[in-house]
């Protein structure tokens, strides 16, 4: 169903309309119930700090969900209560013990299990994927994504107490633990009503070394549940499939879209469904830059983990290879639209026999003529050899380049891949009069939509 925005505002402001149901939709504004991180990593001396605001003055209680980039399986996730108006930081970083990636926190919001909020080093773990026939080490763990979704409110006096900072401190963490364990409040099921809403997220994506950082902002999806979706911090729930009820509203336009589904992950898929993404590209050679594309499918693994795949994803993940590869074809352009470049190109290193282009993973790393801004590994990046003479312009992606790449509610079909993701530039000057002369920034990727709604 679609329905122009204007009309609906002035029939709005004049009493002329009824609300509609309740449906997921990306909030442009930034806010939302939950919050979608593309990407982290701790590769080549990186490291990604987390950041999450409760901008409400309700007590919230979110899970952080932390995803290796390869097939979204969960290397880590614990139950964080925010106070009204609370901000949360945290690292990931390299183990400087192992080969993998840990997360740690100096603040002082309470954490179920409770170590994050003391500031212990919290290892990431590979037991999710160990069914794969090869990359099941920890060092599948430092690359990935971020999930952060309020479970809901809590409405208990004494919780409400414990949670709550006063001079900085909350006022006792130990009994939010409590609340799990024996006959607590959490486990008994009460305390905790209905999300609402009113977070914001970033990234930070910092080398030390280099002396750079890009900063990205978390795609905010808002009015994704009615009812409280708390859950013990040892569930692999609540996720994304928890749309409730399973309705997308998606910005189309001058329009919105809506559509009912049957499964939560179909409603998110929808707003995040699109048929072609397109950034820009610096390679500059005067100043070093360089230019690496995260592009991330954040409900893919739901659709890949059986053969065949659903839609809208058409290749089932392979526990031997360790890969979903979805075709895709490019075009990129220079500044000067002097000339459009063949989109038949391919990655490098050449494959013995011809194979299409194609994205493999959860969380993908693109970076152009190896300039390697992310240090991508082996693992999920791969490097795409622009033709000579196109050191600077901007690249599209075809998502809708593969029959069945669909999703279908009711009267509305959304074509494409539900994507996400940024660019980042780099420009690497080295010391320059004393000074450290590099800098970073990062691009979100620009969208279109492919929806046809029948008669």
């Amino acid at each position: 169903m679609k329905k122009k925005l204007l009309p609906l505002a002035l029939a709005a402001a004049t009493g002329l309309v009824a609300s509609t149901a309740q449906a997921v939709y990306v909030n442009s504004d930034g806010l939302g119930q939950v919050l979608l991180y593309p990407f982290y990593t701790v590769e080549d001396g990186q490291d990604t700090y987390v950041n999450l605001v409760n901008t409400t003055d309700k007590t919230k209680a979110v899970k952080v969900r932390i995803l290796e980039a390869m097939n979204s399986q969960e290397v880590l996730d614990f139950n964080l209560y925010l106070s009204p108006q609370d901000h949360w930081s945290a690292v990931i970083t390299a183990d400087p013990n192992g080969e993998g990636a840990i997360i740690k926190s100096g603040d002082t919001s309470c954490t179920v299990p409770a170590a994050i909020s003391n500031g212990t080093a919290v290892p990431f773990r590979n037991f999710e994927y160990q069914s794969d026939a090869k990359n099941k080490g920890v060092d599948r763990t430092r690359e990935g994504y971020i999930e952060v979704i309020e479970m809901g409110e809590v409405e208990n006096a004494a919780l409400e107490t414990a949670i709550k900072h006063v001079n900085g401190v909350p006022g006792n963490c130990g009994a939010v633990v409590s609340a799990w364990q024996g006959n607590g409040t959490f486990v008994q099921g009460n305390g905790v009503v209905g999300p609402a809403g009113g977070l914001y997220g970033y990234g930070v994506l910092i080398n030390v070394a280099e002396g750079t950082d890009a900063t990205y902002d978390a795609v905010a999806l808002d009015a994704f549940s009615l009812i409280s979706v708390h859950t013990n911090p040892g569930s692999l729930d609540p996720s994304l499939n928890n749309a409730s009820p399973a309705n997308a509203d998606v910005i189309d336009g001058n329009t919105v879209v809506s559509a009912a589904f049957g499964r939560g992950i179909d409603a998110v898929s929808a707003v995040l469904m699109h048929d072609a993404i397109a950034n820009d590209y610096v390679l500059e050679p005067t100043i070093n830059a360089g230019t690496d594309w995260v592009i991330t499918f954040p409900t893919k693994r739901d659709y890949v983990a059986t053969a065949p795949a659903t839609a809208p994803f058409t290749v089932s993940w392979s526990k031997t290879n360790t890969q979903a590869c979805e075709p895709i074809s490019i075009t990129y352009y220079d500044r000067e639209e002097k000339d459009q470049a063949p989109d038949d190109l391919d990655f490098s290193p050449l494959p013995p026999a011809a194979a299409p282009l194609s994205l493999c993973f959860e969380a993908n790393v693109l970076t152009f003529n190896n300039s390697n801004v992310l240090s991508g590994s082996d693992r999920v990046s791969k490097n795409l050899a622009l033709d000579s003479g196109f050191d600077n312009g901007w690249m599209t992606i075809n998502l809708n380049n593969v029959a069945g790449r669909q999703l279908v509610g009711g009267a509305t079909t959304f074509n494409g891949l539900p994507v996400t993701g940024f660019a980042v530039q780099k420009y690497v000057n080295g010391d320059v009069g004393g000074v450290k002369s590099n800098y970073a920034g990062a691009v979100t990727h620009k969208a279109t939509r492919s929806i046809v709604t029948a008669p």
